[in-house]
């Protein structure tokens, strides 16, 4: 098994952020590793797509968890390997966003090596990218009009790296 955690805290909420990570046909906005991704209805449990990462294959994907606002995750069958991606939206004074890959079977080391490191090693600028992205679309509740809740009652700093 090969596996990685990546977790960072934001001073958004879980819905504040829901929107981006939900929004999986516009991934390829924030997470810039990607080269083209094809997603054929709305994202939901049980739906599939395909992503190619920039310099990889082709691969398939089907949503497990998406549960709003707060849990997504997605499983890629990957030759003698499955590798699931866990996206966690845990809210507290700060929301702590954490996301855990995983790859099991008889190739998970190779698939570890082949994937699963360019996909972590790109964790943190996809998140700081996703988070951005939430802060613009949330802005104008935050410049007053329709104002968060937590953003009257904290001000906590934008991104901290755990």
């Amino acid at each position: 098994m090969w596996t990685h955690r990546f977790e960072t805290t934001t001073d958004l909420t879980p819905e504040e952020l829901w929107p981006v990570l939900a929004d999986v046909p516009r991934w390829p906005e924030v997470d810039h590793g990607i080269e083209r991704l094809v997603i054929r209805q709305e994202p939901g449990p049980g739906v599939t797509f395909t992503l190619k990462p920039k310099g990889g294959p082709t691969l398939s994907f089907r949503i497990g968890h998406f549960e709003a606002p707060t849990r997504y995750s997605d499983l890629c069958r990957l030759p003698l390997a499955t590798m699931e991606t866990v996206h966690e939206l845990v809210p507290g004074p700060s929301t702590t966003v954490r996301v855990r890959l995983a790859i099991q079977g008889p190739l998970a080391p190779l698939w570890g090596r082949l994937v699963g490191r360019t996909h972590a090693a790109g964790l943190p600028l996809q998140t700081d990218r996703m988070v951005a992205r939430a802060r613009e679309l949330a802005s104008p509740r935050r410049d007053g009009v329709g104002e968060s809740p937590r953003a009257a009652r904290h001000s906590a700093p934008p991104l901290r790296r755990v």
